[in-house]
């Protein structure tokens, strides 16, 4: 019988919400685009597409939160994280990341809003706000990189 993966380190959490958000990239492709109305065509792809990089989203959060030692492992993570408002008590209680903790609960606020409510929940199907909500997802695994990586040069 094959051995299950765990994924516990905050740089294997990161390299997930990586992954999430090319699956995700892939799907929204398959949506298709109407340029003259400036919309994604086929409402099932984009909603697994929002879907799944929510998640990406949520698993960058995850590893940051791992980091920074809000959680001391991802036993823990799995117990606590289940509704996206304890998300937003993790970013406000973090500390040592400065501006970047502000600019990631408004990253996530607009990811939770564009992407979970509307994109997957509410057939969203608008490209530009499809797009915002996807950038958004990048910002966040962006910060949170910058944030692990100073974590091993200075452990």
């Amino acid at each position: 019988m094959a051995k299950v993966k765990t994924i516990e380190t905050p740089k294997e959490r990161l390299e997930l919400a990586r992954r999430y958000l090319r699956n995700a990239k892939e799907d929204l492709k398959k949506a298709g685009v109407i340029k003259e109305a400036g919309v994604y065509e086929d409402v099932k792809w984009v909603s697994r597409a929002c879907g799944t990089a929510y998640l990406s989203a949520l698993e960058a959060l995850k590893a940051l939160f791992l980091a920074k030692g809000l959680y001391r492992d991802i036993g823990e993570i799995k117990d606590k994280l289940k509704k996206h408002s304890v998300y937003y008590d993790g970013l406000k209680r973090l500390s040592g990341i400065g501006k970047d903790r502000d600019i990631l609960i408004y990253l996530f606020n607009s990811v939770y809003d564009i992407l979970h409510l509307g994109g997957y929940y509410r057939e969203l199907q608008n490209k530009k706000a499809i797009d915002a909500g996807f950038e958004s997802v990048e910002k966040i695994i962006k910060i949170v990189e910058k944030h692990i990586n100073s974590r091993r040069q200075n452990v």
